[in-house]
């Protein structure tokens, strides 16, 4: 599966038509199955990215915060 042939070597070595065309529709059946795999792999990670985003915005408001603090407890 997957890999490139011939059509002519694979009628002639037993293999018919019918068979490459089915072949053929199953690899495109998962192509297309990839393809939402991906995409809905590609929606996590923008997900996740916003999410970090988040995260680090809200880290560096605490780290301001505490170093404000900390100034503040010297004076």
């Amino acid at each position: 599966m997957g890999q490139l042939r011939d059509t002519e070597t694979a009628t002639s070595s037993g293999e018919s038509v019918q068979a490459v065309v089915i072949e053929n529709a199953t690899l495109k059946r998962r192509i297309r199955q990839l393809a939402q795999e991906h995409r809905a792999l590609q929606e996590r990670l923008e997900g996740c990215r916003a999410n970090l985003r988040h995260a680090e915005a809200r880290i560096g408001d605490l780290e301001a915060e505490l170093a404000e603090r900390s100034h503040e407890g010297r004076h």
